[in-house]
């Protein structure tokens, strides 16, 4: 990764994390939530912990729906321009359950974090008219008169206002200019001069031209140039760093001599050629437009980015990403990228990273929130990175094995993760997944109360391995029910295919930590015997029997409170404590990391 990144990832997270008013990044959404919305799960949440947040998922996971939507929230736009009711696609209202979202959003005066529900109307204003409604009890929301002396300015009668806030999306893969969405898509004109596309093209061009070259804004009849511009030197400078090439000259115009829609083409000036956007690639223009419009961008925008990578080669992407950053940082902008490549994503903060993939037990589209950058592909086959990956239930479990890691000089071995999700859902998404991986660089380190006697296939005899026995065998296996993914028409043969995948990987790739908790294993009353705290403070402490409380309890005594960051601090002391030690625990991890290495 380039350092310019990791630099500007590091000043952009202190930024952010400094501005808890949010005076600086104003006019933020933090989350976007869906109580009914499409195929999504009932109740999807989004949390937007970062400046930039990127989408990633299968294709047909949502990731579109979720930008239309964020496309949709603020004052003035709406999602119709994406979706909409047809006699062939017909979205499906019920009458007290109409497809809606809520978003939440920090008001400017107050500074309250408050919510605004968009939801499609009813016949009387038209089937895809959405609006901003009275808060819904029944969604979790509060009414008004329940928050503290909302600022008038900031509220109408019975809701908050909509967030005023400019939006600009781009979708990489159709974001065409006039003369592709002619070529490709137009419809010839039948007369006796023009017989293909290309007379057409011909007969318009050197109209255009001239516009080129003199600024002037040519037209012929209701075909005009409406405006036409030198790229700026600045921008210029960005285009050729993002795309490797350099040129004397840029020029944009905007026109409809295709057709009756505007559309924009592009001139380019080497030292060698001169050629418009019909020669060019498409990735080379949609950066042009990109670059251009960012840099027109009002500060604090909400920017909608579907799939940047499409016709960019690995490192223009990375460059691309360096200018994006950029603006974020100069000029506060909201950023959500909706992406298939792991070069768009290298570096990232987990909190910037989701994953959209379809539940198997409810076949609805769920989000994995927080995932490291070298796991954000794995739904769809794909993995950045060249370490093993090891995988733990939470956040104390990562930071135990990390310390082994640490301690024994392993660190660039592996790359350590863990899962936000819950237990269930690592049995059921992130194992069907990972199972599927010939000789699978994915490991899991489960809590200790999750040890299950594991199932060698070799010893399997043919009876055993029945659909219906191997069902069974997972279950009992892994405590609960796995839903698989099958091809509608697919045999036994394939179901029992990935089912013994599947016990194959439990076998040879899940391990389990000495103790139930991660908790368990680090806790020492030598610890709290030690401190400063007074001796009613120490009994306090350790009389108490639920785990997790006792170093709440702990970071209460020593910081005055027992946030989450507090605890963590706590969790870091003890480990420190445990890591010295070297105990049975301690070697149990150690020996877990040795078999992995050997793998």
């Amino acid at each position: 990764m380039e350092k310019n990144r990791s630099e500007l990832i590091n000043t952009i997270k202190q930024m952010f994390e400094k501005d808890t008013q949010r005076n600086v990044f104003k006019k933020y959404i933090e989350y976007i939530r869906f109580p009914f919305f499409k195929n999504f799960e009932k109740d999807l949440k989004v949390n937007f912990n970062f400046p930039i947040t990127f989408i990633a998922g299968q294709n047909g996971s949502g990731k579109s729906s979720l930008l239309h939507a964020l496309y949709g929230a603020p004052k003035g736009k709406s999602i119709v321009e994406f979706w909409y009711t047809t006699d062939l696609d017909r979205i499906q209202d019920l009458k007290t359950n109409r497809h809606r979202f809520i978003y939440s959003y920090k008001t400017p005066v107050t500074k309250q974090n408050v919510e605004v529900l968009k939801q499609r109307s009813g016949e009387k204003k038209g089937k895809d008219y959405w609006e901003p409604a009275e808060p819904k009890v029944g969604d979790g929301m509060k009414k008004l008169e329940d928050y503290n002396t909302p600022d008038p300015s900031e509220a109408s009668k019975d809701r908050w206002n909509q967030l005023d806030k400019s939006v600009y999306h781009l979708d990489f893969r159709f974001s065409l200019s006039a003369y592709d969405k002619y070529f490709y898509f137009g419809i010839k004109l039948k007369n006796e001069a023009i017989v293909s596309k290309q007379d057409l093209i011909r007969k318009y061009a050197p109209k255009l031209r001239k516009s080129f070259e003199t600024n002037t804004l040519m037209r012929y009849y209701s075909r005009k140039v409406f405006q036409i511009f030198e790229i700026l030197k600045e921008e210029k400078d960005v285009i050729e760093k993002i795309l490797g090439k350099k040129y004397s000259e840029i020029k944009f115009m905007e026109h409809n001599f295709y057709g009756k829609n505007k559309g924009f083409a592009i001139r380019y000036k080497t030292n060698n050629i001169t050629y418009s956007e019909a020669y060019a690639g498409s990735g080379e223009t949609a950066i042009v437009k990109l670059v251009h419009d960012l840099f027109s961008i009002e500060h604090y925008s909400l920017v909608l980015l579907d799939e940047p990578e499409t016709s960019l080669h690995p490192s223009a992407q990375k460059r691309l990403m360096n200018f994006i950053l950029n603006q974020i940082k100069e000029k506060k902008l909201q950023v959500v990228i909706s992406t298939h490549s792991p070069d768009i994503i290298e570096g990232m903060p987990p909190e910037a990273i989701k994953v959209l993939y379809e539940n198997p037990n409810t076949g609805k589209i769920g989000i994995i929130e927080n995932v490291y950058p070298g796991n954000a592909f794995v739904h769809i086959g794909r993995s950045i990175t060249d370490k093993k990956v090891i995988q733990t239930e939470d956040k104390l479990a990562k930071m135990l094995i990390d310390a082994v890691l640490q301690k024994d000089g392993d660190t660039e071995l592996f790359e350590v993760t863990y899962y936000p999700g819950g237990v269930s859902q690592m049995k059921q998404n992130e194992m069907t997944v990972y199972s599927k991986e010939e000789n699978s660089k994915h490991f899991i380190i489960f809590d200790g109360d999750q040890r299950k006697e594991k199932i060698d296939i070799t010893e399997l005899s043919d009876n055993d391995k029945s659909p219906a026995n191997l069902k069974q065998m997972i279950k009992n296996l892994v405590g609960e029910e796995v839903k698989f993914s099958f091809d509608s028409n697919s045999g036994n043969e394939q179901k029992k295919e990935l089912m013994l995948k599947y016990i194959k990987y439990h076998h040879d790739n899940v391990f389990f930590l000495s103790k139930d908790t991660p908790e368990e294993i680090i806790w020492n009353d030598e610890v709290v015997n030690n401190s400063d705290f007074s001796e009613e403070e120490k009994k306090q402490i350790i009389d108490e029997p639920d785990l997790k409380k006792k170093y709440a309890i702990y970071a209460q005594f020593e910081f005055g409170s027992n946030t989450a960051d507090d605890i963590e601090k706590v969790h870091k002391k003890f480990i420190k404590r445990w890591i010295d030690k070297e105990n049975s625990d301690f070697e149990n991890i150690k020996s877990i990391i040795t078999e992995i290495k050997g793998k």
